[in-house]
């Protein structure tokens, strides 16, 4: 099993139209602080980003965000929510600090750059960077349209089966850390 003692979330730093994102967000936070897990997030406080950090603040779950200087402004953070907070040069430092805080990651609902956030650190994974687990939570089905483009990406040869099966896939909060927990497969070499 891997120990998780600090969950990078990617997600939204806006709140979506479906009240069951801003619900995921609180009871993510319940299920940190009934673990004693941190949260390493990006630091700001809009959006389900900001319901996350917000619920885990309250509670007493330790937050450490991680924000780029350009976006250190009143706009980006009308509120402290963080116990620790690391300002970075840019967005490639940023992220860097963030997968090397963390022990795993998982991406809720979000756009394009809660894509991006995914799509690197699990490419980072098939690469062999890591052997962090990386998950997307699907409880309103959100990511349905990643997954059946990623099995596409299996059945065309672009993409070894084997490396699809390492993304996890959670339907319902409450398993996150479980799921997040279990021991991560070697892949195919890309080399």
């Amino acid at each position: 099993m891997a120990e998780i003692n600090n969950l990078c979330v990617f997600c939204g730093s806006s709140s979506g139209n479906d009240p069951r994102y801003r619900k995921d967000a609180e009871e993510l936070a319940s299920l940190l602080k009934d673990n004693g897990t941190g949260l390493v997030y990006g630091g700001g406080n809009k959006g389900i980003m900001g319901v996350l950090a917000s619920r885990c603040n309250e509670l007493g779950v330790h937050v450490t965000g991680v924000l780029p200087k350009a976006m250190n402004t009143p706009s980006v953070r009308s509120r402290n929510n963080e116990t620790k907070l690391i300002i970075a040069e840019d967005m490639h430092e940023r992220k860097e600090t963030m997968y090397s805080l963390s022990d795993a990651f998982l991406a809720m609902p979000g756009g394009i750059g809660t894509l991006e956030e995914l799509a690197e650190i699990f490419t980072w994974r098939q690469l062999g960077y890591h052997r962090k687990n990386v998950a997307v939570l699907n409880s309103t089905g959100y990511y349905d349209s990643l997954i059946t483009f990623l099995e596409k990406c299996v059945a065309s040869g672009f993409m070894a089966k084997e490396v699809l099966d390492e993304l996890i896939v959670i339907t319902d909060v409450k398993d996150t850390l479980s799921m997040l927990s279990r021991e991560p497969k070697g892949l195919p070499s890309k080399l």
